[in-house]
Parts: C-alpha cells; structure tokens; sequence
C-alpha cells in the first residue's frame, strides 16, 4: 500500500510540475529520483516478508558472549554393587550399596577460550547414593566438586572452589585400587588426608619433561582463628616409571581438635600388561589436648591388563599407629577382577580380607558407601562385592 501512494504521489508531483518547467533535464532530474524511491520501497518490502526466526531457536548466549569455542559437557557414572560380609562377632551382612569402584555421579563441566593459549573453564559434580537416591557429601547438591578458574597452555591451570587435595590425588594414583572396594585408602589402613576442600586455590604446574607439580591452599575464613590446610605433590612420569611426593597440612580445617599432617611417597613400574605401585604414608596428629599421634603405613599392588577386555587389581596394606594401646595394626588384602562389557559399562567382582589387632577394627567398604560392615575391635572382616557400573 506505502508503495502505491508513494509512486502515485509522485507521479502527481511531476504532472503538477511539467506544465511549469521549461526545462526537460529537470523532468529526467526527477524521474530518476523518483525510480530511486520505487527501488528503494522494493528492498522495504521484500525484507519485511523474510520469515523469522522462531522465538525457542534464538540461543540465550551467542558464542561471541561466551568466548570462542564454548562447550558444556553433562556426564556421570552409575555404580552398584551387592556385598556379602562376615567374620565379626556382631554377625554377617548382605546389602545393595553404592559406588563400588567409584562414587555414583552426575556433572556438567565446559568452559571457553578468551584468548589463544588461555581458557576459561569450570566443574560442577554431585555425588549421590543410587541405592537411596539421596545426595552424598553429607547432602551437599555438588559436593563433589565445584570450581571455576583459567587454564593455560604455557603458564598452567589455576582453579577456586571446592576440590580434591593434590594429597589425595597423589596416594590414589599409587593405590591399585584407586580407593574402590578393599582398597586400602578406603578402609584406612593408608591416610589420604582430607578428600576435599571448601573455599580452596590449587594451581597445576604444565608437565616439564615428565616433571609437574600441584599446590592448594584452602581458606578456612573464620575471624580469629586458623582453620586453612595447605598442600603440594610433585609428580614425574617417565616411560614406564612413576614418582610421587605430597605433602598436606590440615591446621583444624577437616578436624576442628588438632593439626594433621600427611607426607607420601610413591612409585610405579610399567612391565608389558602389568603395573606395579607401591607407597610409603605417614600421617602425624597433634591434638589441642596436648595428646599426639603418628601413623606408619605402606602399600603394594597391581594392575594387569590380563584380556583386551579384563583387567585384574591386586592389593596389600599395613598401617598401625606408633605405641598405640592397645595395639592399632591393621592388614587388608585384595583381589579384584574389572571386566568392561562395552564402551561405557563395567562389571565387576572383588574380595577382601581383613586382619585387624586388638586396637583396630578396619572393614571393606566401596568408595562411596551409604553404609558398611561393622565388627569389634580384633575381629576379622571379610567382604565380597560383585557390581555393574554404566559411565556416560
């Protein structure tokens, strides 16, 4: 409709005007204007008839508003296991638990570039009971981890928020089992320290000619009062060779009573299908009461590639804690068989065997167990588990 008026108009305009003109450049002087207007009314219109876009295909951030090459990954892992305990003086157990080789989960983690060699990113996982369907970590929705920060190519990873100690890290990676079911670093014949921690900075170094190291520092942010823990593992990979040294110092941050301190040392030897770990643990604990203890541990394993599809974990352990009465020592030994049945999913069967002094009362448990096997002080426990974990 503008289009017709516009052009009417103007042709009314030239009819009005030529019998006034003397001149016929000025007519072709208008004319051409007037063909301007008409094309100009066309691209108008043909644009205004482009369909547009549907609301729900408008994405609520651009990637340009997320930096280059944004991405957000959801995954998680299932794990369920049946156990069968017994050898206590309280009597036998049979239970449906969760996280056997390791803890039920579900996460989203991403990030995006800000500039070349340096990328924003972050984590945001939630460990659960899938037995119970209740939430672990105490009932903390990302008790797990939850952190944000920068990683560098050239300069390394720095993060804050809730995160896995490089104490931790460090002794489960020299722990065949990697603390599932009869692991040593579960039931506690080996310390790993504190797990995780709130409010933390870790910086990760890059790797230098199989040469890189972490450090933590966890803010404990209570007025007046200490409540930070502080670690740092340096790690070597060569070829076949492993090495580990952590430490941590927990100042009342996961124990509100004393100061505990962790030291370990860890090596591993690749042999064709086979890799042998050991590691060396000492934790000490000064209490506020004046009353001080220091704890000695070791452990050895492996883990065989014995099938293209089956892998066999074995484990052994002693702790004990230096002129405890009664007498603390505990022995844990382990045999597992990991069996992958397609690209995302396991199956599983392990069994453990535990020793324990007067003073000790050490159990098989999965890593990240609503419940678990209790015995006496001196008893022997005993544990089977065969389970099934679904990774996505």
């Amino acid at each position: 409709m503008k289009k017709i008026v516009i052009a009417l108009a103007g042709a009314g305009l030239i009819a009005s005007l030529s019998p006034l003109t003397a001149q016929a450049s000025e007519l072709d002087d208008m004319k051409q204007a007037l063909q301007k207007l008409q094309d100009r009314i066309a691209q108008l219109e043909a644009k205004k008839e482009e369909p547009r876009p549907a609301a729900n295909s408008v994405p609520l951030l651009s990637g340009t508003a997320l930096g280059g090459n944004p991405s957000a990954t959801l995954y998680g892992k299932l794990d369920l296991f049946t156990e069968y305990n017994s050898g206590g003086n309280k009597g036998d157990r049979l239970a449906l638990e969760s996280g056997g080789l390791n803890g039920s989960r579900l996460g989203v983690k991403g990030g995006a570039d800000i500039k070349d060699g340096l990328r924003a990113i972050y984590q945001l996982e939630a460990g659960f009971f899938a037995n119970k369907g209740t939430l672990a970590q105490g009932g903390r929705f990302f008790g797990r981890q939850a952190y944000a920060g920068v990683e560098s190519t050239t300069w390394g990873r720095l993060t804050a928020g809730r995160q896995y100690s490089p104490m931790y890290n460090s002794v489960i990676a020299y722990d065949a089992f990697e603390q599932g079911y009869g692991s040593p670093t579960t039931d506690g014949n080996v310390s790993t320290g504190g797990t995780r921690f709130d409010s933390a900075l870790v910086y990760a170094t890059p790797t230098w000619a199989g040469l890189s190291a972490t450090a933590m520092l966890a803010l404990g942010g209570e007025t007046g009062k200490s409540s930070d823990a502080a670690a740092l593992a340096v790690n070597y990979e060569n070829g076949p060779l492993g090495l580990t040294c952590a430490y941590q110092r927990d100042d009342h941050n996961g124990t509100a009573t004393a100061v505990v301190k962790n030291a370990f040392v860890g090596a591993s030897y690749q042999v064709r299908n086979t890799k042998l770990l050991a590691g060396f643990g000492r934790a000490t604990t000064d209490n506020d009461n004046g009353i001080n203890t220091a704890r000695r541990e070791w452990m050895v394993g492996s883990r065989t590639a014995a099938t293209p599809t089956g892998q066999l974990l074995l484990a052994y352990a002693e702790g004990r804690t230096a002129d405890a009465s009664p007498n603390d020592k505990g022995r844990v030994a382990t045999a597992g068989w990991v069996e992958s049945i397609s690209a995302q999913s396991r199956v599983y069967g392990i069994v453990s065997a535990h020793k324990n002094a007067a003073g000790s009362a050490l159990v098989p448990m999965g890593t990240s167990s609503a419940g678990n096997y209790v015995v006496n002080p001196g008893d022997s426990a005993y544990g089977l588990a065969l389970g099934y974990q679904y990774a996505f």
